[in-house]
């Protein structure tokens, strides 16, 4: 049963690759079809727990990260292949659009990126379970990454008329980290608070604290929260809260799994606390430098 399932997931990503190198991707149908290869391989996972009797289960995780791991690159040639040909398009010397080809090409750029941006999600979920991403740590000053992560939000809180907020003061705890690991994580929960937060007035701060040599930092929302049951399955892959805000925008369920991971990775911790309603704070402890 094990090799059935992991057999699928394999024939599902071939069938994938093939679709890529054909030019024969459907934006609409990736994101279900990268959760139903990744379902298939936690129900192997499980599958081979259950008939060795183990409760191992995340280190056959990381046997099958290679699964996924080799089909990235050949479908992501053709999306950077679509993406330049978009943009040649879009550039005035091709020759004048009209309105209606305008809009084609702006949704190729769209659905473009956005598949661009899953691809790198499942990449980063799969080296973290392979545990072939490596931090390369350096001293760093907190207030740096901070300002990494608010030009990197500036443009989803613009699009989506949010208010981010940088609460930094001075003398914080140094690090010793990661400093683009660092940025990816609290890029995803940043761009989690100002997505999920209510159409009028959201408001997202990323503030921070210290601890002696421990640096807090908290993400900071008024959005619809969590429930008591989401907040138990935060950091799971592909979960999805069935909030009608989140689910009318396709993401992946990727995000906070892939934050957890790293901030995991670079030796800290994340706590969530949440009231429906009221808002939710994301809290990423690292010590610092001593």
């Amino acid at each position: 049963m094990t090799e059935d399932a992991l057999a699928q997931a394999r024939a599902q990503l071939a069938e994938l690759t093939e679709a890529a190198r054909k030019g024969q991707i459907i934006p609409i149908r990736l994101t279900g079809q990268l959760e139903a290869i990744g379902q298939l391989l936690e129900k192997a996972g499980e599958q081979k727990a259950a008939a060795s009797g183990s409760p191992d289960l995340e280190s056959y995780k990381k046997e099958l990260g290679g699964v996924l791991t080799h089909g990235f690159h050949d479908l992501r040639l053709p999306l950077t292949s679509i993406r330049g040909y978009s943009d040649m398009l879009g550039n005035p010397a091709m020759g004048e659009l009209t309105d209606m080809q305008k809009q084609f090409v702006t949704t190729i750029r769209t659905n473009t990126k956005r598949m661009e941006s899953l691809l790198t999600d499942v990449s980063d979920i799969s080296k973290l379970y392979n545990g072939t991403l490596k931090p390369g740590p350096k001293m760093e000053m907190f207030k740096n990454v901070a300002q990494l992560v608010e030009k990197a939000m500036r443009q989803t809180a613009t699009d989506l008329n949010r208010t981010f907020e940088l609460d930094i003061p001075q003398g914080l705890p140094l690090l010793n980290v990661d400093t683009d690991l660092l940025v990816k994580a609290l890029n995803k929960v940043v761009e989690n608070a100002l997505r999920y937060a209510e159409p009028e007035g959201g408001t997202t701060r990323l503030s921070a604290s210290g601890d002696g040599n421990t640096l807090h930092i908290q993400v900071q929302d008024n959005g619809i929260g969590i429930t008591e049951d989401e907040l138990a399955k935060l950091g799971t892959p592909f979960f999805r809260s069935d909030n009608e805000l989140v689910l009318g925008y396709k993401g992946s369920g990727l995000g906070i799994p892939i934050a957890y991971g790293l901030v995991k990775l670079l030796g800290g911790t994340i706590n969530v606390a949440s009231q429906v309603g009221q808002g939710t704070t994301v809290t990423v402890s690292l010590v610092g430098m001593s």
